[in-house]
């Protein structure tokens, strides 16, 4: 931009000169056309410079790690004019593993509506990120810009690949109590409860049968049972290379589980130290298991569960833990 400016100006100065010692049609008809340049091509370039916005977004937006993928960015200009040049900063980080790289992209000729394919790091797990920022448009000649507001982050979730494993089969009396999002799931007719009405109670719950034949209202209320949940844990830090390896085994055994309609849970300590326990039933709750381990920085070297025995008991008793390490899994009572 300031060597174009630099340019502009030498020439700008040089026809003054020329109009200065030469006073002719020719040296008057040179300074109109040089002071005229710049401001037609700022008139053509103003409605797609104004209009104009930049999209991002993942190409595929998940994958498992070491597959190809990539990023596209689209600039659009409704006014249906092509853009001159577009200048801005890219910021590509991993949200686990903290990796970040900086690039400066400049778009010459940008047409309507034409991606610009860039590539995205896959080699590690993690939720990747790319960032813009710093964009601005330039008018035909490279003389004027104007600031572009900055588009959406895209994101891209890097999976692991889980590992070939068998389920494992919890003791009977040795789990934790489900969440009411799994009680809730019980159909009608199992694990009721009989009680007396209470104001408040919803019609819907009244058992009308035996109201009727007690002569007042009884009402069915679900009961919270216990029902065995294996407790997969890890102590999650490490290298990447060792986050991957980890990754791999505990979601392995998560889809083992999974595979045999077997509830559970995965408990790990974050890079703050504090307990984060997600349930897993179904594959929604996979999913956000998975987006929860992957979404979050994770340091070098960290607290380990052993460390804190109070984490790892359940209300009813010992709880049955498989604690997932580098080598593989080992199933014990807490």
């Amino acid at each position: 931009m300031w060597y174009r400016r630099l340019i502009y100006g030498g020439l700008l100065i040089a026809v003054l000169l020329f109009q200065i010692t030469n006073e002719n049609y020719l040296a008057q008809f040179l300074l109109c056309l040089c002071i005229a340049l710049p401001l037609l091509s700022l008139a053509l370039s103003l409605p797609g410079m104004l209009k104009c916005r930049l999209n991002l977004f993942p190409e595929p937006s998940a994958l498992n790690r070491g597959e190809q993928g990539g990023w596209a960015l689209a600039a659009e200009s409704p006014a249906g004019l092509p853009l001159a040049r577009i200048s801005l900063r890219l910021t590509e980080e991993n949200l686990l593993t903290g990796r970040r790289e900086v690039l400066h992209v400049r778009l010459t000729g940008v047409a309507r509506r034409l991606p610009t394919a860039l590539s995205a790091p896959t080699e590690h797990c993690g939720l990747l990120e790319l960032r813009a920022d710093k964009a601005r448009v330039c008018d035909y000649l490279g003389l004027f810009t104007l600031k572009l507001g900055a588009p959406p982050p895209a994101r891209m979730l890097c999976r692991p690949i889980p590992a070939q494993c068998p389920p494992v089969e919890a003791p009977d009396g040795q789990g934790l109590r489900p969440s009411s999002k799994n009680t809730a799931k019980r159909g009608p007719g199992e694990d009721y409860e009989l009680r007396e009405y209470r104001p408040g109670d919803p019609m819907r719950a009244v058992h009308w049968k035996l109201s009727s034949k007690w002569d007042e209202l009884i009402v069915r209320e679900r009961s919270d049972t216990v029902t065995p949940l294996p407790l997969l844990t890890m102590d999650y830090f490490g290298k990447p290379e060792e986050l991957d390896r980890l990754l791999d085994r505990i979601t392995g055994m998560s889809r083992a589980l999974l595979n045999v309609q077997r509830p559970h849970a995965v408990l790990w300590l974050d890079s703050a130290g504090e307990p984060q326990l997600q349930v897993v039933s179904d594959e929604k709750e996979y999913g956000d298991c998975l987006l929860a381990l992957l979404s979050r920085p994770v340091p070098s070297t960290g607290p380990r569960l052993d460390d804190f025995p109070e984490l790892i008991r359940g209300s009813d008793g010992p709880v049955f833990r498989v604690h997932i390490t580098l080598e593989g899994g080992d199933g014990y009572g807490g």
